[in-house]
């Protein structure tokens, strides 16, 4: 009897043993559902950078309040861990947010903004990614995630792109910095990272999604299944939220509406004239090959002083393959002496973006998240500004006139500059 007693005690120590450990085992499961991750989010601007301001927003505001509502949604998740890189009313310079993310051991940096236009015409979603080689293809596949989310609650997917530097800043392996500030201090920390642009601050069509609080909470689910849908994040009960894929990988809605994706593509230029008087006018040409039809392109030069300028080129109508003569106007402001192209911008009509940053006898090309075309230059545009010469009242009026069109044919997307 003693002997049953023992055996029926020991074999119910044994079972609460395997009990316990089951449930820990269960508890262990569930809590460990993720590998752990560090997200930060980094708030645009702040303190005495309001960014964009329409409607009565100021961007830097609506950043702060979608950064945090973000952090809380993903917290959900079991081992991740968010931290925010500035607080409410904090001025933070752009070196700054990337060495914060990079102290917390952040796998990723992900900046939130806003966007706005000069034309006031622009709509929609767009992901803004490292041009390194070291994390654009999970970069663009995030990118992929998240317009996939914008494009289902209704935003329209302006499209994924990089943006090399205007002037020609190198990385250690040689390729062109990132132009923006956040993207390339993180780059430079062996860190990855993402600037969302939500939607247009000053379109009528996006208001839906900033002027409520159910508005901007799409836009907070958006990003917290965009982000957490690429690193098969799981809750605690082991759900996890479904892929949804833009439906076009990287496509803006205009490259969509005209079945055309390639970014612009300049092939050649050359000033036409000898010599250039402030204030006169100065004539290109420049090739091209663009299906779609280039609407802007700009130059951006520089003096041995180290001083830049930035010349637009006057058309009328999308430049498609071909060579073009084009005019633009050189403004008294430009300070007499000689001027080195440094870098060739251009804008299609489906909303893409490239730059061209002169290396040696070269100007490279970068676009649509990846290397151009490289096309040999020997100064075939640089300038050379004569003294400032006197002009009478006509000719300066036309030049007003001149400079005034100009202002209002090239609508590009106006991204604030947090180059630096």
């Amino acid at each position: 009897m003693y002997d049953r007693k023992k055996k029926i005690l020991f074999f119910f120590i044994v079972g609460f043993f395997i009990f316990v450990m089951m449930g820990n085992e269960v508890f262990a499961t569930q809590n460990t559902a993720n590998p752990h991750l560090t997200i930060a989010l980094d708030p645009g601007h702040g303190g005495e950078e309001d960014g964009a301001c329409y409607y009565g927003i100021r961007e830097q505001d609506i950043n702060f309040t979608v950064a945090q509502k973000v952090k809380k949604e993903l917290e959900k998740y079991p081992n991740v861990t968010v931290v925010l890189t500035r607080d409410k009313e904090e001025t933070v310079g752009l070196f700054e947010r990337a060495d914060r993310a990079s102290a917390a051991n952040a796998d990723i940096l992900i900046s939130i903004h806003f966007n706005a236009s000069n034309s006031h015409e622009s709509q929609g979603a767009s992901v803004y990614i490292s041009t390194g080689e070291n994390y654009r293809e999970k970069l663009q596949k995030l990118a992929d995630h998240l317009l996939g989310e914008f494009e289902a609650i209704g935003l329209e997917n302006a499209g994924t792109f990089a943006r090399v530097t205007q002037m020609g800043g190198r990385r250690t392996d040689g390729s062109f910095d990132d132009y923006y500030g956040v993207l390339r201090h993180a780059y430079n920390s062996g860190m990855p990272s993402v600037i969302i642009e939500h939607c247009y601050l000053d379109s009528k069509k996006d208001k839906e999604f900033f002027q409520s609080e159910e508005g901007l909470d799409r836009l907070v689910k958006a990003d917290a299944n965009g982000i957490a849908s690429y690193y098969g994040l799981k809750k605690a009960d082991g759900t996890k939220v479904k892929a949804k894929h833009a439906k076009v990988f990287g496509g803006t809605t205009k490259a969509i509406e005209k079945g055309c994706f390639e970014a612009p593509n300049i092939t050649g230029i050359r000033l036409l004239d000898d010599k250039e008087k402030s204030p006169g006018i100065a004539h290109y040409e420049v090739k091209v090959e663009d299906p779609a039809g280039i609407r802007s392109i700009y130059l951006v030069y520089q003096n041995a002083e180290g001083e830049t300028a930035t010349i637009f080129l006057n058309h009328e109508k999308g430049l498609t393959t071909g060579t073009y003569q084009l005019t633009t106007y050189i403004s008294p402001d430009l300070a007499p002496g000689k001027y080195t192209l440094r870098y060739i911008g251009a804008y299609n009509v489906c909303g893409y973006d490239a730059g061209y940053n002169r290396a040696g006898n070269s100007m490279i090309g970068f676009g649509k998240c990846d290397w151009l075309n490289t096309f040999s230059y020997d100064k075939e545009a640089d300038l050379n500004i004569e003294k400032p010469r006197n002009v009478s009242k006509a000719y300066a009026l036309r030049m007003d006139h001149m400079i005034q069109m100009s202002a209002l044919y090239h609508r590009y997307p106006l991204k604030l500059d947090y180059s630096n």
